[in-house]
């Protein structure tokens, strides 16, 4: 494989994350997910959980799909950049597992819930979303903030973007621990803002990238 082949299998890998993601908040939607507040009563979770239980199944597998592509993004960037084995680069591999767990483990409660009302376990189900509910508040807190701050901080030291895009991928990665924290006190809706700057600049800087494999190969 040449280098440049690489380069836009890696960029291919941000922009096809950023599509996968965009269905699952669209499968979320069509299945009610996003109108469910978390103070939902017991029925409306049973009824939206059976009514919709096959779209909420695969609601759960395009966003693990999308985050592992996403992470195959930040860890090419990381490669590319020579980072691998420096602090950063390795705070980012951290940074991406940990965004792997808390979406598997989340992915576990969604299919659970799903699973459970058809299967007629009603408190089961209504657990699931209860624990499921909570996973907003926690990618701001630790994965994504630690992402973005050393991504930012690897771009900073070479050419391979722009250097905008490690100015905002540290501003994005401070606008994570800020709602985080704010979050917790208020209401997780808040993770919605950096979550559409992040696959805003996941997608411009993965089609920089493919615009300027040539020059980086």
């Amino acid at each position: 494989m040449s280098h440049r082949l690489y380069i836009l299998m890696i960029a291919l890998s941000g922009i096809l994350g950023i599509v996968f993601l965009g269905i699952y908040f669209g499968v979320g939607t069509a299945a009610g997910l996003a109108s469910l507040p978390p103070s939902a009563s017991a029925g409306q979770v049973l009824h939206l959980a059976t009514q919709y239980h096959d779209l909420w199944l695969f609601g759960a597998w395009v966003q693990a799909i999308g985050s592992l592509l996403s992470v195959i993004f930040f860890l090419g960037l990381v490669q590319l950049s020579g980072a691998a084995t420096r602090l950063s680069g390795m705070l980012t591999l951290l940074g991406s597992a940990v965004l792997l767990g808390v979406v598997l483990v989340e992915g576990v409660f969604t299919i659970d819930l799903a699973q459970a009302a058809a299967d007629g376990h009603q408190a089961t189900s209504v657990s699931s979303f209860d624990l499921m509910t909570v996973f907003a508040h926690i990618y701001p807190i630790v994965p994504a903030p630690l992402i973005f701050l050393s991504l930012g901080t690897i771009l900073l030291g070479v050419s391979l973007l722009p250097r905008i895009f490690a100015y905002l991928a540290l501003a994005l990665g401070s606008l994570y621990v800020i709602v985080g924290l704010v979050g917790l006190f208020t209401t997780p809706i808040l993770t919605l803002v950096p979550l559409g700057l992040q696959s805003i600049w996941i997608l411009v800087a993965a089609l920089v990238l493919a615009s300027r494999s040539g020059k980086t190969a």
